[in-house]
Parts: structure tokens; sequence; C-alpha cells
């Protein structure tokens, strides 16, 4: 019998309880670390003396991303972090709202709906491979993620996922922060440095990702109406972070004049948006509000990192 060490107590016990539905029949959860093959902890230290007890039986520590563990620097085996897959929810959120935007997918739809076909286009025609009718209701100013820049404020685990996928669709990614990655990790990420406002003023989408921090010397209304200026008249502002990073007046004003292409929110500085909020009366194609729904269910998250420790397991 194989022994998985639980070297962190306070691991979530609804976690526990999904590893413990699909743990292999060959393996035990185990309180201590005497001949362990695997290590797994969130927050709690693993030291040399549990190494040391684990002996040569130790193959893996593997560390839940959703915590801070700390590790010996002389650790011989490898680690890997699992990712909390309700924070990777985020990013594929950020990139929805991104392609949701730059396709006009909600105009599309109420349009495909409502029948509203160009006159010229409106007599339907046997389809086949080289036969078909192109954009049937006359879409205008449409376009793609392929080659536009991505400025992401905030290059944490959730902007750093963002910016994976951003590169997967052929994206020029941009970040800025307050403390700039080293060399290595921003050619790993495929991403630039920029300050704020070189950024917003390159970017065709900005995406927000980092931390809220209250008054005095923080953040709120972060993106207000002199940033706004500052982003192309073509661009789009993607907030799945906090709401009081966006000055939320300034923001609508900007929709309203045109002065930015677009918006999409998942979250506000009220939630959920109280009645009469002017982004109601702007939501549409070009500003798409969701319900702060951007995180995977946590649920779903639990089941998904028991299933990749699981399939680490079957790999020793």
């Amino acid at each position: 019998m194989r022994r998985l060490y639980l070297a962190d107590p306070a691991i979530h016990p609804e976690q526990l309880a999904a590893i413990r539905a699909v743990l292999p029949a060959d393996w035990q959860l185990s309180d201590l670390p005497d001949a362990a093959a695997v290590f797994l902890t969130e927050n709690g230290a693993i030291d040399a003396g549990m190494v040391a007890r684990a002996g040569h039986a130790l193959r893996l520590v593997v560390r839940l991303d959703t915590g801070h563990a700390t590790l010996p620097a002389d650790l011989a085996v490898p680690l890997v972090d699992l990712p909390n897959t309700a924070l990777l929810g985020v990013a594929e959120h950020a990139l929805l709202l991104m392609m949701a935007l730059s396709r006009q997918l909600f105009g599309v739809v109420a349009a495909t709906q409502a029948q509203q076909w160009l006159p010229e286009r409106s007599e339907p025609i046997l389809t086949d491979q080289r036969r078909y009718t192109y954009n049937w209701i006359g879409l205008q100013e449409f376009g793609v993620l392929y080659r536009k820049t991505l400025g992401i404020v905030g290059l944490g685990l959730i902007g750093a996922a963002v910016a994976q996928r951003a590169r997967a669709f052929g994206m020029r990614v941009l970040y800025t922060q307050r403390t700039r990655l080293d060399p290595g990790r921003e050619q790993e990420l495929g991403v630039g440095w920029q300050p704020l406002d070189d950024l917003l003023a390159q970017s065709d989408f900005v995406s927000l990702h980092h931390r809220f921090q209250e008054e005095p010397g923080g953040n709120d209304k972060q993106i207000g109406a002199r940033e706004l200026a500052l982003m192309k008249p073509t661009a789009y502002l993607i907030n799945t972070a906090r709401g009081r990073l966006v000055d939320e007046e300034a923001l609508a004003a900007a929709l309203a004049n045109g002065q930015i292409a677009g918006a999409g929110l998942d979250v506000f500085r009220y939630e959920p948006l109280p009645p009469g909020h002017p982004f109601f009366a702007l939501a549409g194609p070009r500003l798409i509000l969701t319900p702060h729904v951007a995180g995977a269910p946590i649920a779903e998250a639990r089941r998904t990192i028991a299933d990749e420790l699981v399939e680490l397991l079957h790999a020793l």
C-alpha cells in the first residue's frame, strides 16, 4: 500500500472528500510522513525533517496553489503545483468576454433570432462547400483576437493564465504591475512589461486581474476618466477582478460617447447592480454584463483537483 501524506491538516474537508472518492485502491491517506511516496499540502510547511522521515520512498510533492506552503530549498524530488480551476475559470471568462465583444456575439444572436436578413441575402439557397450565403445580417466592424494586443493589469495566477490562453490565440500580450517579473518568467509567458499609461494606449483589450486595495493609498476607481481617455477608441475594457477598480460613472460616459469600443464586466462596485444603474441602459453588444460568475463552481474545481492528483499518482 502506497502512502499519500497530508502535510497540511487544514486542507478543506470537501477537497479531501473529493480526493478520497477517487483515490486508487492501492493508495492510502496518511497523517504521518514516514515512508510516504507523495506529500500533499496547501498552506502547511514541509521541512527537511518530514522529507527525511519519508526517506527514499518519497517520489513527489504536490502543492495546491490556492495556498502558500513553504518547502525545503534543497528538495530533491519533483514539485507539482495543482492549479485552482475555480480561479482558472476567471481566465476563461475573460477570454470569453473578449471574443463575444470582438465578434459582436450578442448583436449577432439577436439579429439572427429576429430574422433580420439583408434583403439581397434573404432568399434561402441550398448550401454546399462552395455555395453559401455569407453574413446574412450585414454585420459590420467585427474582428478576431489574432495579432491584437492584450494588456493585462496584474500578472498573478489568473493574469498569467489569461496570458497563456491569449498567446494561444496569437495575441501580443503586455502586462503591468508594481513588481516586474524576472526576464525568464516574462519569456516563459511570452509577455512584455509596460507602465500602466503605455499599456492602456497600446492595447486593443485591457483586462484587469489585480487585487483591490482600500484607501488610503489604494486603487479605488483606478481606471477612471483619465485612464479611459488613454485607451484606443477601438479598445475594450474587461474586468473580472473587483468592481471598485473601475470608476463606473466614467466608464458609462466613455461607452455612451463612443470613447472606447466596449466593455465586458463580471464585477461591480455594488453587487448585485442596483436598480437604475446606467449600465442597464447601455447593456448589449458593446457592454456585456455578467453577475460575478467568472470563477468555475467550487465543487467542480475540487473534483478536477482530485482527478489531477490521481493522474499524478498513476504516473509514479
